[in-house]
């Protein structure tokens, strides 16, 4: 019995209940193939539109006939039964949009797939470059080793060659010492031979006077004997 009391008060509920005008909600036609769209809450009523599985509608009244007032995305407006409403959209709707949601997913992993592979051979060719970098850092630093050593090099021939030029310097002026002692000595020997020559010449033209007085006086005292 109080089974039975229960069934009927289900079946009277939305006959006693007054009309509630809903606030603005989305619902979808669930999966039937297509509904249809009245001018008012029942079968009286014409047909204003078909609506098909999936169709996106905006509910602007509910009923306590079972019937709904909705609004298409193009602003038709219009009764359906309620019973064929979701909150959410069609099964089908729902694969098609995870479909579409696992090819955009896919897409945008073959995106990252080829940034990664760009971003691997831009990091490949990075190492190259700054392999290359090294390479010529090391050459460099090796180059600057050379010119600090030759630089150095450089500096102990310059106090060599300066070191040598003063000594060539000294050389120089002993040897111009040299050649005025010699030319000094030269004017003194031929000053010395001049005198020798000039002595002996003197000495011969005395002996040359000296000696016929000589001979006069050796015949002179043989003539006495």
């Amino acid at each position: 019995m109080k089974k039975i009391i229960f069934s009927l008060l289900l079946i009277a509920a939305p006959m006693l209940l007054p009309s509630i005008s809903a606030a603005q909600t989305t619902r979808y036609v669930s999966d039937e193939l297509e509904i249809t769209m009245r001018n008012g809450q029942g079968l009286e009523f014409g047909i204003r539109k078909m609506l098909k599985s999936g169709t996106e509608l905006t509910v602007l009244e509910n009923d306590p006939s079972g019937y709904s007032k909705v609004r298409t995305s193009d602003g038709v407006e219009g009764w359906v039964l309620s019973r064929y409403l979701n909150n959410n959209p069609s099964a089908r709707e729902q694969l098609a949009a995870k479909e579409q949601r696992i090819a955009n997913l896919e897409l945008e992993v073959t995106s990252y797939k080829e940034e990664l592979a760009q971003l691997s051979s831009q990091t490949s060719e990075a190492d190259d470059q700054n392999m290359s970098l090294k390479e010529t850092a090391q050459r460099l630093s090796k180059e600057l080793d050379d010119l600090r050593r030759t630089a150095s090099n450089a500096v102990a021939l310059e106090n060599e060659n300066r070191q040598l030029k003063e000594r060539l310097q000294q050389i120089d002026h002993e040897i111009q010492s040299i050649v005025i002692e010699n030319n000094t000595l030269k004017d003194n020997d031929a000053k010395n031979w001049f005198l020798i020559g000039a002595a002996v010449l003197f000495g011969g033209m005395l002996i040359g006077l000296v000696m016929p007085s000589l001979r006069m006086r050796k015949k002179s005292s043989w003539g006495n004997f």
